[in-house]
């Protein structure tokens, strides 16, 4: 399967990862251990989805912002359930 990452990968330097969803600590610890190994969104995004099958890592698209990249746990994002 490809990779859903879009456009070239921004430096590793510059990047931000943001976990979905930030309620899922063990996600968002894992995704942050592999930010900090600066790999590119392609490789990031293929490291996560040996533990997270489902996961989709997409750069952010607004021009003139830092670096930013979300990393979805599911695919894609959705809104939280009602308890």
């Amino acid at each position: 399967m490809q990779p859903s990452v879009r456009s070239s990968p921004a430096p590793p330097w510059a990047t931000r990862v943001v976990s979905v969803p930030s309620s899922d600590v063990d996600f968002a610890g894992y995704v942050r251990d592999l930010a900090g190994t600066h790999l590119d969104g392609a490789a990031l995004e293929a490291r996560i989805r040996q533990r997270y099958p489902r996961a989709r890592v997409h750069p952010n698209d607004l021009s003139g912002r830092d670096a930013v990249w979300y990393a979805y746990r599911d695919g894609h994002w959705e809104p939280a359930r009602s308890r």
